[in-house]
Formats: C-alpha cells, sequence, structure tokens
C-alpha cells in the first residue's frame, strides 16, 4: 500500500526508554527481524512504529533519530520511499487482505533498493484475517537479512499464537497522568478542556488529542450526560438510544466501554462492583456484533445496552 506524504516523526516523551532500547540494539546489531508493539490504544504505538522504520531506513550514520537530510529521508518526505511499505485497513472495522500481505511479503524477499533495510509497518496488525495472518507467517518463520516487520496493535491476542511468538513484543503503557497532561497542554494549545480530555480518553494522550481537535470531546460529553440521565431515571432507554444514533452511533459503543472502564477503575479503588465488569463483558460482545455484522440496527442494540445498564445502575446504587 502507497503511502502519503509525510513528516519524519520523534518519539513520544513517554517512550523515551524504549526508544534508548531500540538504539542500543540497532548499534549492537541486535534489531530483531520482527517486533509487536502492542498496548492500548491512543499511548503511540503507531507514532513508535513509523519513528523507528524511518530511524532504521535512514542513510546517515550514528543518529538517534532520521536525520531528514539524506536521499532516503527526501524520499520518506515525499512519502516514495521504495524500501517502506505500510499496511492497513483501507476503512476502520475492515480487515487486511490476504493479497495486501501476499504483495508485502514479496516486496520483503526483494533486494532492498537503496541498499539498506526493507521494512514492513503493519498498523493495525489484528486486522489481518486467518489468510492473511498465514500468509504473513512464512515471512517471520524465514527472516531475510536487514528486513524488519514492524506489527503494531491494540488487541495482542487477536493476533495468531503463532504470530505472536515470532516477534519479539514491546508493550506500550498508558502514561501517567502528569506526563500526558504535561504533553497535551503543549500540544493542544487548549489547556481548558485537557483535563476532560484527559479523563474521558482514560489517560491515552493521542486520543485525547484527537478527541480535542475532531470535536468529539463535545460529543463524548454529551453521551455521558445522556448514560447519567439513564441511570437518574430522567431518560428512557429509548430516549438515550434515539439520542445517541443522532449523536454519533458508530463510536457509541467504543465510548461506552471507556466510560465504564474508567467506572470500574474508580470503583475498583474500593474493591468494585462485579456488575461493572459484567457490563463490560455486555459491550464488547455489542462491538463485536458490529464488527461483523454490517445491517446491525443500532437503535435496539442501544436500547437493550440502556436497558441493561438502568438495571445495573440501580442495582449498583443500592
Amino acid at each position: 500500500m502507497a503511502y502519503e506524504n509525510t513528516t519524519l516523526a520523534l518519539p513520544l516523551p513517554w517512550h523515551k526508554g524504549v526508544w534508548e532500547g531500540f538504539n542500543r540494539a540497532v548499534d549492537i546489531g541486535r534489531m530483531p527481524h520482527a517486533l509487536l508493539l502492542h498496548g492500548s490504544n491512543g499511548v503511540g504505538k503507531k507514532r513508535l512504529g513509523t519513528t523507528l522504520a524511518q530511524r532504521m531506513l535512514c542513510g546517515a550514520e550514528g543518529n538517534q533519530y532520521a536525520c531528514g537530510r539524506c536521499k532516503s529521508c527526501k524520499l520518506l518526505l515525499a512519502g516514495s520511499h521504495p524500501d517502506l511499505t505500510i499496511l492497513e485497513p483501507e476503512e476502520d472495522g475492515k480487515k487486511i487482505l490476504v493479497d495486501d500481505v501476499r504483495r508485502l511479503c514479496t516486496k520483503l524477499n526483494t533486494t532492498a533498493q537503496q541498499g539498506g533495510w526493507k521494512i514492513g509497518l503493519i498498523l493495525v496488525a489484528d486486522a489481518m484475517n486467518i489468510n492473511s495472518s498465514n500468509a504473513l507467517l512464512k515471512s517471520l518463520e524465514e527472516p531475510q537479512g536487514k528486513t524488519l516487520l514492524i506489527l503494531v496493535s491494540d488487541r495482542l491476542h487477536a493476533l495468531l499464537p503463532t504470530i505472536r511468538s515470532r516477534c519479539q513484543k514491546q508493550y506500550l503503557p498508558t502514561p501517567s497522568n502528569k506526563v500526558a497532561t504535561h504533553w497535551l497542554k503543549e500540544v493542544s494549545g487548549n489547556s481548558s478542556d485537557v483535563a476532560k480530555a484527559i479523563e474521558v480518553s482514560n489517560g491515552r494522550p493521542l486520543l485525547a488529542l484527537h478527541n480535542i481537535e475532531s470535536g468529539t470531546l463535545a460529543m463524548r460529553q454529551d453521551f455521558e450526560a445522556i448514560v447519567e440521565g439513564v441511570s437518574n431515571g430522567s431518560l428512557s432507554s429509548v430516549e438515550a438510544a434515539q439520542k445517541c444514533v443522532k449523536l454519533n452511533g458508530n463510536n457509541i459503543v467504543e465510548w461506552y466501554m471507556s466510560y465504564v472502564h474508567r467506572l470500574a477503575v474508580n470503583e475498583g479503588q474500593g474493591g468494585g462492583d462485579r456488575r461493572l465488569f459484567q457490563f463490560q463483558d455486555r459491550l464488547i460482545s455489542a462491538r463485536q456484533l458490529l464488527l461483523s455484522q454490517s445491517n446491525v440496527n443500532q437503535q435496539l442494540l442501544l436500547e437493550g445496552l440502556f436497558m441493561d445498564w438502568a438495571q445495573s445502575s440501580n442495582a449498583i446504587s443500592h
């Protein structure tokens, strides 16, 4: 898959230790042939994978980051480096197709056009289906010299065990609230929304930034007001579902999961309530249904969720 004109990235502040480890591995010739970056959505996995790919392809010697001046970096900036292949689904919720993976593997088995590394960057690795995953296995089992596969995944256990076992895994945790807040204030230029953005994003800085820049933060606040209306009885499940479908039906389940997760964490400090975790399981099932079927009636799905939530909220409050 071709990639668009880009910028050269730097590692995020909370990835400093991981980045230093990558640089040491490069310096002593101990980079793995396959690296799996995993962690929650919004902690910067794609950013780190892209930064590493650019650093590996840079033609300058001894740099910790891509230099931005050499021929390889200019190709990267133009979005036309012949030794970098990026795979990701064409749309959110879609799968990575087996033919795309086969083309990636073929390219990784050819000679590098710039004489250095060949990099395959799979940005949503858990979007590979069984056929795509099996097509990738041969490249993982028989790596070529100076070839690096970087897989990025929000859902580690959605990957085949045979793929996980053939990659060096690097977990990227959510940074501390202090670090996330400081970074977000600097990059967003909008200090008034930072605290709420961090809260609704469960501390994940890049998701918080997206919520601010896209206007999603305001919609998420509206959604949480709807949930609270169901909890206190001021909204029926039907009314709440209607409001949510008009608000942004496609993302409501993800927002709901984030909201319940935050409640469960807060409750967990005092022992927690199993009903929150049971409802989270209900949301996971709803998300899987939305991902697997294209004709789901969102109104009915959300009505069922809100009915269950009203019962759970009433039980928890008592």
